[in-house]
């Protein structure tokens, strides 16, 4: 009876064992190893995107409000007109000025004549010191008034331009603190508004660490929900980091300032973002992403031995560097493990079936 359950027994391992190796007679194992690779060392932490250009607009002149072009969340261009004021006064002053300007003019050309005539007949011996100084005084008179008056005008020209709010780059309407009819006077808020062409992410760091972030001076920048896959970060580089000179006093840490590229597109104020500072470089072990099997909750790697044997060893993984992954333990340097988990998957249960095999087959000749 015994016999017979090893004959079946050796029949099936022999079954197996030609299904497992008739399959795959050549297959060749493509073997790596696991080396030390420098990687960085990064500080990361949180951060917030916010925009270079913001800026608060304030009436420079009184006047009524006539027009409000834009709202609060509108897109406006560079010089675009915002709100425009009555400027009823404002030309009318500009009026004034101007007959004062051609006034003044008049009075210059005249006594610029006067002063040469006299200086003509003061060169002759003709008329007094008296008379000439007289000459020379009223001409500089002359000029002072219009210089005086040219000034005024230029003040007023300002005053007029100052009736229609400009945007002072292109950009969008953030708040609006005033109404169609409203009076508005100067030094009073009227529009609030950001450019999306100058962006910078701000992240606070601790003052143990901030001689080396700024000695390396390089820093990566990760967004969520802007790459097109939510669940994939959108990686930046950030183009310069300043520091804001002066620390916290309760957490003695410093803000630093990061410019992100300029013109970058679905990137904007207030979003959140990690901030990566990389502190220097550290050897870790690595191997190719690729050769780590995943096995529910476990990690594995396929070792191969100087015979060619395949046996499955667990390992605890670290991050994740491109195409390689880092080793934390259950590997050493220098140990050769397969490429493909799957061609070694394979070869193991080869190896298997030929154990039991050769089990049967031994216990059967005794």
């Amino acid at each position: 009876m015994i016999k017979l359950f090893l004959s079946i027994l050796i029949a099936l391992m022999l079954t197996v064992n030609l299904h497992g190796f008739a399959t795959t007679p050549n297959l060749q194992l493509a073997v790596t190893s696991a080396t030390y690779q420098p990687v960085a060392q990064r500080k990361v932490v949180d951060g917030v995107v916010e925009a270079v250009h913001q800026a608060l607009l304030t009436a420079q002149t009184t006047g009524q409000v006539l027009e409000i072009n834009f709202d609060v969340d509108d897109m406006v261009e560079k010089d675009e007109v915002l709100i425009r004021l009555k400027n009823v006064e404002q030309q009318s002053s500009l009026a004034q000025l101007q007959a004062q300007l051609n006034e003044a003019t008049a009075v210059l050309n005249a006594s610029q004549k006067e002063y040469y005539r006299i200086k003509q007949l003061y060169d002759k011996h003709l008329i007094s010191l008296a008379a000439s100084d007289k000459a020379q005084a009223d001409l500089a008179v002359a000029e002072a008034r219009l210089n005086n008056v040219q000034s005024s005008l230029k003040r007023a020209n300002e005053q007029v331009e100052y009736t229609e709010i400009r945007a002072p780059y292109n950009g969008i309407v953030l708040k609006r603190y005033i109404q169609v009819g409203e009076i508005a006077r100067a030094g009073q808020p009227i529009m609030e508004g950001f450019s999306l062409e100058e962006l910078r992410v701000v992240a606070t760091v601790p003052q143990s660490q901030l001689d080396t972030i700024l000695q390396h001076k390089t820093v990566e920048i990760s967004l969520m929900g802007t790459s097109g896959d939510e669940d994939k970060p959108r990686l930046l580089e950030g183009s310069k980091i300043t520091m804001v000179p002066h620390a916290d006093t309760a957490t003695h840490s410093f803000k630093l300032r990061i410019d992100l590229p300029v013109g970058i597109e679905n990137v904007y104020p207030g979003m959140f973002a990690k901030v990566a500072f990389i502190l220097g470089q550290t050897p870790r072990l690595m191997v190719p992403a690729s050769a780590v099997a995943y096995r529910g909750e476990v990690r594995a790697v396929y070792v191969v031995n100087q015979e060619g044997q395949v046996s499955m060893r667990y390992v605890r993984l670290g991050n994740t560097y491109g195409n390689r992954i880092e080793i934390v333990s259950g590997l050493n340097q220098g140990e050769p493990i397969a490429i493909n988990p799957v061609d070694a998957t394979i070869i193991l249960k080869n190896q298997r079936a030929k154990i039991l095999a050769d089990t049967a087959a031994t216990t059967e000749s005794h």
